[in-house]
């Protein structure tokens, strides 16, 4: 009997299975590889500050369940009892990054927009040389709206977080401009410890 036909046809058939075998090892590695990363569902209120970063003296409101607990949207307003001026705090979970990515677009448009005297467009202070290591984008900015103030917003992945600070306008009604940048830090170590995520190695500037 002959057997080199036999032998062939087997040679064929070992190639063939090896062939399907990497086929199948680097379809497998191409889908894992591109599958979208999960976003992260974890609460919005687990973002929110504690007044630990604040001046002494400041407090945050008791946390009211419909407003400060609740899965896609958080807020927290920070102060004195009894001392005009406060520093809010409000955070989203939105469905997905490019959700995150137009609402932070819509807040930067809109509120750090040019302003017409007396008031003052809200802009980088040379004050604070902070700039996020964490978020994905970031801007700050302060101004005069009414009173001097400044705006600070986040966004971490499908995460927005916006802050609206009174500062201080010699009366004592809100924070001294040197006494924004903890907060800032505070919200990045927040954002680190709640979603995992890794600080970067140079700083993010939205422009």
């Amino acid at each position: 009997m002959n057997t080199i036909p036999i032998l062939l046809w087997l040679q064929k058939l070992i190639i063939g299975v090896l062939v399907l075998i990497l086929l199948e090892t680097s379809c497998a590695r191409i889908i894992r590889e591109s599958a979208p990363t999960p976003l992260p569902v974890i609460p919005a209120w687990q973002l929110l500050l504690d007044a630990k970063p604040f001046p002494k003296d400041w407090d945050a409101d008791p946390c009211n369940p419909e407003r400060c607990l609740r899965e896609t949207y958080a807020a927290r307003v920070f102060g004195i009892v009894g001392v005009p001026g406060h520093v809010i705090q409000n955070v989203f979970r939105l469905d997905n990054i490019e959700a995150a990515k137009a609402k932070f677009r819509t807040y930067r448009e809109v509120d750090f927009r040019p302003r017409q005297p007396p008031n003052h467009q809200f802009l980088p202070p040379p004050e604070i040389t902070y700039h996020s290591l964490l978020a994905d984008e970031y801007y700050l900015g302060c101004g005069v709206d009414e009173v001097p103030a400044c705006r600070a917003i986040f966004r971490y992945s499908n995460y927005f977080v916006y802050f609206y600070f009174d500062i201080d306008g010699g009366k004592g009604d809100g924070l001294k401009i040197r006494e924004v940048e903890p907060i800032l830090r505070a919200m990045d170590e927040r954002a680190a410890a709640v979603l995992g995520l890794r600080l970067r190695a140079e700083p993010t500037k939205t422009p």
